[in-house]
């Protein structure tokens, strides 16, 4: 569900920047991004204990046309895991596939649908729930639990507003329990700055587009690592490493390497009960 995406940065109160060698237009710069990029590679995008967070690994998509306005259509791979408790998850099946565990894996296929000029739709897929089964370094594909699930999209956040969120309320039904389970999801799309605020020299800002003499990444992130080395895919001169943006429409944090998929940063999916 990856839309081409940018968003602006709010400006917020502002952290200490650490003292380099920078321009007076570069500090500046720093200043006002401030406290909105987290730049900690460990920061958490919000709270997520007690649920599951899937990651779009693929997805296939096509454009139709249904009445007044086009639909995206897709089909997308995920996988993540869910918290022991969870429906996802549940705490008698794990002491006894695997006692010690804290988290279960989860796959799952999605498929939806969304009007372009609404930003609303559809979606429906399947899940499993997996352990190691014949190789252990691998990711866990010996399956112990099935289900599926269905539900109604809201990604005009996204699709009109060019705001990277998109939210779903859903049900899901675990096989051989057809009891509908309800939740909710947000789908943070990732994607990234390629222009940062600087003073417009009349008590406004303007967008300095990042480039090498601005180079967008290191002014943002200090010069902290990136999350993969070396990030193939994505060019540090000419924007900052991928993000995510979070609930409060302001702060974002940087997607984390265990959130890439082949080197791609990948759509991810915070689901609650």
């Amino acid at each position: 569900m990856v839309l081409p995406l940018l968003y602006k940065v709010p400006e917020t109160k502002v952290n200490e920047a650490p003292e380099t060698k920078m321009s007076a237009l570069t500090k500046t710069a720093v200043a006002i991004i401030g406290a909105t990029v987290l730049a900690c590679a460990g920061a958490p995008a919000t709270a997520e204990a007690g649920g599951a967070r899937l990651y779009e690994m693929t997805e296939n998509m096509k454009l139709t046309s249904r009445g007044e306005f086009e639909h995206r259509k897709a089909t997308s791979e995920l996988i993540g895991t869910a918290d022991v408790g969870t429906p996802l998850c549940p705490a008698a099946m794990v002491a006894v596939v695997n006692p010690n565990a804290t988290t279960c894996t989860v796959n799952a296929t999605g498929s939806d649908s969304i009007s372009l000029g609404t930003g609303l739709g559809d979606f429906v897929g399947t899940f499993s729930i997996v352990v190691q089964g014949d190789n252990p370094v691998d990711s866990p594909e010996f399956v112990v639990m099935k289900g599926t699930f269905k539900g109604k999209m809201d990604f005009s956040p996204a699709v009109l507003h060019g705001v990277p969120l998109g939210h779903v309320v859903g049900k899901m039904m675990i096989d051989r329990n057809r009891a509908a389970i309800p939740f909710t999801g947000t789908f943070r799309l990732p994607f990234v700055l390629t222009a940062l605020p600087v003073p417009d020299g009349h008590g406004g800002t303007l967008q300095m587009p990042c480039g090498p003499t601005f180079p967008c990444d290191a002014i943002a992130f200090a010069g902290a690592p990136a999350p993969l080395n070396p990030m193939e895919r994505y060019d540090l001169a000419a924007a900052t490493r991928p993000l995510y943006l979070l609930d409060d429409m302001q702060s974002i944090v940087p997607v984390r390497a265990s959130e890439f998929g082949a080197g791609w940063a990948t759509v991810k999916f915070e689901i609650s009960f």
